[in-house]
C-alpha cells in the first residue's frame, strides 16, 4: 500500500508495550528512550552499516556463528550479556569506532516490540534525540497512518519515559508542541531512570534525554540477507 497520499487526513495513534506492537500498522516508530532507539542511533552515527534487531539471545550467537567480524550487543535486566562486545547503551556505542561494521542487537523490550510489529508497513526509530528530523520526515512522507510505539518496561507494562516521548513526537507532528523541560523532569524522577541508577548507567541519560542529537531517521530494511536498521 504505498501510504504517500495526498490530500488526505493524517492519523495518529500511541500504542504500548508487545500487545500494541502485535496490533500496530501503517508507519510505526518505534520508542524505547532507555535505551534501544538511543543505542541503535549511536550505533549508526558512530559509522555502523546496520543494526540488525533480534528477538532472542540465542538468535545473536547463532547470527554471529554465520557472521564472526559482525558484533554483538545487548542486555538483559539492563546487563550486558556474557560474551557480547557491549551492552545496550548510547554512552558506550559513542566511545566506538564502528564504520562499516554490522552490529547485532537483542534488548529486553526494544527489539523483541520490533520483531511484533508484523503488520506494520514501514518501522522507524524515534526519541527526543532525533526528533525534528524525524517529523520532518513524516511530514515529507504524509502516510495515512503513523502508530507511535511506546515500548515500556521489558516491552510488558508501561514506561512514563516512553510514553511522554510519544506524546511529545505526536504533538510535535500535530502541530501542538509540548514543553521539554518538564517532560525530562519528570521522566528522571521515574522508575526507568531510578533503575539506571540502580544499575550505575546513569552516563546515558545525556544521550538518551538530549533533543535532536542526531539528524537522521534509521528505518529497518534487508541489507545482504539481514533485516536491520539503516541510517
Amino acid at each position: 500500500m504505498n501510504l504517500l497520499r495526498k490530500g488526505t487526513s493524517l492519523k495518529t495513534v500511541i500504542k504500548h508495550c508487545l500487545s500494541g506492537a502485535e496490533t500496530a500498522s501503517g508507519t510505526v516508530v518505534i520508542i524505547d528512550v532507555f535505551r534501544a532507539s538511543n543505542t541503535i542511533l549511536m550505533l549508526l552515527a558512530r559509522g555502523a552499516a546496520s543494526v540488525i534487531p533480534v528477538a532472542t539471545v540465542r538468535e545473536t550467537f547463532a547470527m554471529k556463528d554465520k557472521h564472526p567480524d559482525y558484533l554483538l550487543a545487548g542486555e538483559r535486566k539492563g546487563i550486558k550479556v556474557a560474551g557480547f562486545d557491549m551492552g545496550n547503551s548510547p554512552y558506550e556505542a559513542s566511545r566506538m569506532d564502528l564504520a562499516g561494521k554490522h552490529v547485532i542487537l537483542t534488548t529486553s523490550a526494544g527489539t523483541r516490540a520490533i520483531w511484533h510489529a508484523r503488520r506494520a508497513e514501514r518501522i522507524f526509530v524515534g526519541s527526543f534525540g532525533n526528533a525534528d528530523a524525524l517529523v520532518k520526515m513524516l511530514k515529507q512522507m504524509n502516510p495515512l497512518l503513523v502508530t507511535w510505539l511506546a515500548v515500556g518496561t521489558e516491552a510488558v507494562s508501561g514506561a512514563i519515559e516512553d510514553e511522554l516521548c510519544a506524546v511529545y513526537l505526536k504533538g510535535m507532528l500535530e502541530g501542538e508542541p509540548q514543553d521539554f523541560s518538564s517532560i525530562r523532569v519528570k521522566i528522571l524522577t521515574g522508575e526507568g531512570a531510578e533503575r539506571l541508577r540502580r544499575l550505575g548507567q546513569e552516563n546515558d541519560f545525556s544521550y538518551c534525554l538530549g533533543t535532536n542529537m542526531f539528524r537522521f531517521v534509521p528505518e529497518i530494511a534487508q541489507e545482504g540477507g539481514s533485516t536491520g536498521f539503516l541510517r
